[in-house]
């Protein structure tokens, strides 16, 4: 997730996805320090490699707000996708997503690591409860210790112009397991919109949409940062969910938009997508 600034005004945007899961709009990443076969191999994974740059960790940032290993892109070079669609903005999930039991429900733990003010503890709360009042077949419980998802702090700063304000590491794996969790900006600019229970549900419940295999719902334009620009190939991980609005405005209300309406709830077509998927 990433925040703009323009001349006396600031635009917030959330990137779920996997980053800054959400961010603010004109968040331009710079390419050019990517090497060919870095952008081949981002490409391949079906990823818009000029919407992506490479961290000082050696991971890249892809669509503002995903953060993936080398291991991660491999992992997605090749997959055939099914139910494919390349010209509409339907919700979109992942190749790779949770696996599930033969019957009965998987519990996902979450914890929240450290150091946050206690209205995070608040919002987190409020996102597992809203996932888990969709009775799915996946649930999510808090611990305090382990987790398949950890939720961590750190100053992710700014990109593009944006302020950051949430960074997941990856999508699902292909063993079919969550990904490892992700971390909420402790810079000021992140702190400073993250500011209630309600904004801290908004971007945790996009980051976790990540962890559990969702794009963005207007990866095709980014429309919600009034952008128009495609965040990926259309190819390799981005699979249409079946019963989802053909098009989307940058109004469209839903949890997975990349950037946010400063709205947690889910709408109608984001329980759609979560209960077509889980």
């Amino acid at each position: 997730m990433k925040q703009i600034f323009y001349s006396a005004s600031l635009a917030l945007l959330l990137a779920g996805s996997i980053s800054s899961c959400k961010k603010a709009p004109a968040d331009d990443v710079n390419a050019n320090a990517l090497t060919q076969s870095e952008k081949n191999l981002i490409a391949s994974a079906g990823f818009n490699a000029n919407w992506a740059e490479k961290t000082a960790e050696g991971s890249y940032l892809i669509e503002g707000d995903i953060l993936l290993s080398t291991a991660q892109l491999q992992e997605l070079v090749g997959v055939t996708p099914h139910e494919l669609i390349v010209a509409n903005e339907e919700h979109f999930r992942t190749t790779n997503v949770v696996s599930l039991p033969a019957t009965g429900q998987r519990t996902i733990t979450v914890r929240l690591g450290s150091g946050f003010p206690s209205y995070y503890s608040t919002g987190l709360d409020q996102a597992l409860a809203r996932y888990n009042n969709l009775n799915l077949r996946i649930r999510f419980q808090r611990v305090t210790t382990g987790g398949n998802i950890v939720i961590s702090g750190a100053n992710l700063g700014t990109t593009g112009g944006g302020c950051i304000l949430g960074q997941a590491s990856g999508f699902p794996t292909a063993s079919g397991n969550p990904s490892s969790g992700f971390t909420l900006s402790t810079s000021s600019c992140a702190v400073a919109y993250l500011n209630t229970a309600n904004k801290a549900d908004e971007v945790m419940a996009h980051e976790i949409g990540h962890c559990i295999g969702f794009r963005h719902t207007d990866y095709m334009n980014r429309s919600s940062c009034g952008q128009n620009s495609n965040e990926g190939s259309a190819g390799v991980g981005a699979i249409q969910i079946p019963g989802t609005p053909g098009t989307v405005t940058g109004t469209y209300n839903s949890w997975m938009m990349a950037c946010t309406n400063n709205n947690p709830a889910f709408s109608a077509a984001d329980g759609t997508a979560l209960n077509y998927v889980y």
